[in-house]
């Protein structure tokens, strides 16, 4: 069943001030946007809606966050809010749906701009249950999968830019989507261009918040682009969830990865020993120059990079020796293979599982819309 998807888009211009911004919005009785000072470089100001349900259930706009949405651009475009190439567009989307039983997606987004005026609080009524982080991955996967198309219907400002990273495909291959959680989906974006996670193309350390936040689109005042990206996540998103993922039981064999620590590093040498065989407490303090409490730690951060279930411990008892031989008959050992078993949320097996691809249930002048966008970008 399609989502009712809550979507916050934040929009940053440059060359008029907050202060100015804000007495627009007031003298136009626009209620509800937090206007404040963004600090990246050539951008003045950033512009956060609040939560809206831009989208009915069969795809059409909402009627009233259409309209919110085109008064708050109406009034950036006529007080000369400008854009360059240093502003984004944000969209925020809910990681909890509205439950369509409960709420009609006018009401809940008339609802929503009138909590955030008048409490500067998120209004959460009717909302569902958080949608599952193995749909998130398989998200992150199908965009991260198809990034090449993705740069191509945004300007080339967005591509490779610091401020949306992409998300290096081959970091899937240390995550089974089974197994997926939040902690690893955050772990996916991290390179070293990109070292906390935030500056990705999906950013996931806005979780906390209770949004997963897409962050690549360029900067722009226009309503109908703003909608159509939006459009584009929300049927990204509902693919994912109706055509990919599914709650079933069922196991897996993973592969651990080879080595997630950063190269040179003595928890990465520990590993690499684990990995390798196995190795004792002495011979990895001998390796490391650690101490054996210092052993003992990075093996707790190993369990918990890659699953406790990957790391055996082989104990001195075990070993056919006394108390007090720990530190030379202790070891511990890596497997290369791990059969996880999975219930609840888990990827449709590949005789059934939906297409891959950003586009699978775009509609025709949607298509169409982002290969016109193509052209115009880059028109060789």
């Amino acid at each position: 069943m399609t989502k009712l998807l809550i979507q916050g888009i934040e929009i940053e211009t440059s060359g008029v001030s907050v202060g100015r911004i804000q007495t627009a919005f007031e003298q136009a009785n626009i209620r509800g946007c937090d206007v404040k000072i963004d600090h990246t470089p050539n951008v003045d100001a950033e512009i956060a809606l609040p939560p809206l349900c831009l989208f009915n259930s069969d795809g059409t706009p909402c009627q009233a966050a259409y309209e919110y949405l085109v008064s708050v651009c109406r009034v950036l475009n006529n007080i000369g809010c400008r854009i360059n190439s240093d502003c984004g567009l944000h969209v925020h989307v809910g990681i909890r749906p509205l439950d369509e039983t409960q709420a009609q997606s006018h009401n809940w987004t008339a609802n929503s701009i009138s909590t955030f005026h008048n409490t500067r609080r998120y209004y959460t009524e009717g909302l569902e249950d958080e949608i599952s982080a193995v749909v998130w991955y398989d998200v992150a996967y199908r965009y991260s999968r198809q990034q090449h198309l993705i740069n191509r219907i945004l300007p080339p400002s967005r591509t490779n830019n610091r401020y949306c990273n992409p998300i290096n495909l081959n970091n899937f291959d240390n995550l089974h989507a089974n197994n997926a959680t939040i902690e690893g989906l955050k772990r996916l974006t991290i390179s070293s261009n990109n070292t906390s996670g935030k500056f990705s193309t999906i950013n996931f350390e806005t979780w906390s918040r209770g949004t997963v936040e897409f962050r690549q689109h360029s900067g722009t005042i226009e309503a109908e682009k703003i909608m159509a990206w939006c459009k584009l996540i929300r049927t990204i998103i509902n693919w994912s969830i109706t055509n990919r993922v599914e709650n079933g039981t069922g196991s897996t064999t993973e592969t651990t990865p080879e080595n997630p620590f950063r190269r040179g590093s003595r928890v990465g040498v520990q590993y690499s020993l684990m990995r390798n065989g196995g190795a004792s407490t002495r011979e990895i303090m001998d390796a490391t120059g650690c101490s054996e409490q210092r052993v003992r730690a990075a093996v707790s951060e190993i369990r918990n990079r890659i699953g406790h279930s990957a790391v055996v411990t082989n104990t001195m008892q075990a070993n056919g020796r006394r108390y007090g031989d720990g530190t030379d008959f202790t070891s511990y050992e890596i497997l290369h293979e791990i059969t996880v078993e999975n219930s609840g949320a888990m990827m449709i097996p590949e005789n059934r599982i939906g297409n891959a691809s950003i586009w699978s249930n775009v509609d025709d002048d949607d298509f169409e819309y982002w290969q016109a966008r193509t052209s115009e970008l880059y028109p060789n």
